[in-house]
C-alpha cells in the first residue's frame, strides 16, 4: 500500500544538516542543487515519537488500544514483525515532478553558472534568523548566533509504502501522522510547526481517525 503524505510548513523550520560556514552557524539540509528537503530518517523518527504519545494519551484517557498495532510490530523495536514501513525523503514537489524540476535546474546551473547557483535557490526558500543571549538585559559578548530556516508556507510531498499492514497497523499509522505537529530545532520558541495529511486506500488519515473514535465511542 502506498500512502501519499504531505507535510505543510506552518512556521519557519530548521532541519539541521550539522554543517556551518563563515556566514551561517547552523545550515539546513538541502540537496546539491540547493533545494531543501525533509529527510526520511527524521520523519520516521517523528512517526515513532508520535505513536508513543498516542499510547501514552490513550492510557491517561482510559481509551482501549486493542484496535491498534503495537509499536514493536510497526517500528520493529525488538520485533520480527512481517510489517514493513518504508519512508522516503520528502521533496518540494511530488517525486516525478521533482525529478523533472531538478533536471531543468541542473541544466540551467550547468549552462549559466553565473546566473543560477545552488545558493540562489536555497536563499529563495529560506531566511536567516539571528539570536543572542542576554545577561542582565544586555547582549552577552560573542553570543550572537544565526541559523537558516525554511520559510513557512512550503509543502513537502512523499509516498510511504506499507507492506503486510492490517487494520490495526493502519489505525496506528493514521493516528501517528495526524498527531505530528512540530519538527526541527527551537520547537519551544515557535519554530517548526507543521501539519501532516495522508491519503490511504481506505480514505484520508482524518477519516480513518474519525472512524476509529466513532467505533470506540
Amino acid at each position: 500500500m502506498e500512502i501519499e503524505v504531505t507535510i505543510e510548513i506552518l512556521t519557519p523550520i530548521h532541519l539541521g544538516s550539522g554543517q556551518a560556514d563563515v556566514n551561517v552557524d547552523a545550515e539546513i539540509i538541502h540537496d546539491a542543487l540547493g533545494f531543501p528537503y525533509f529527510p526520511a530518517k527524521r520523519f520516521k523518527g517523528l512517526l515513532y515519537e508520535s505513536a508513543v504519545e498516542i499510547f501514552e494519551m490513550f492510557d491517561l484517557a482510559g481509551i482501549p488500544t486493542e484496535n491498534l498495532s503495537t509499536l514493536a510490530d510497526l517500528f520493529h523495536r525488538e520485533s520480527t514483525s512481517a510489517v514493513q514501513l518504508i519512508v522516503p525523503n520528502f521533496y518540494l514537489l511530488p517525486l516525478e515532478e521533482y525529478k523533472k524540476f531538478c533536471a531543468e535546474w541542473k541544466y540551467l546551473q550547468a549552462t549559466y553558472p553565473n546566473f543560477f547557483e545552488p545558493a540562489d535557490i536555497l536563499n529563495a526558500y529560506t531566511s536567516i534568523r539571528y539570536q543572542t543571549r542576554l545577561e542582565k538585559g544586555v547582549a552577552a559578548e560573542k553570543s550572537l548566533h544565526n541559523m537558516r530556516v525554511l520559510n513557512s508556507g512550503e509543502k513537502f510531498y512523499g509516498k510511504i509504502e506499507l507492506l503486510n499492514g492490517d487494520a490495526k497497523v493502519i489505525n496506528l499509522l493514521a493516528l501517528a501522522i495526524k498527531n505530528i505537529y512540530a519538527a526541527g530545532m527551537k520547537r519551544n520558541r515557535g519554530f517548526g510547526k507543521i501539519d501532516c495529511t495522508a491519503n490511504f486506500a481506505a480514505g484520508t488519515a482524518e477519516k480513518i481517525v474519525a472512524d476509529f473514535f466513532a467505533k470506540e465511542a
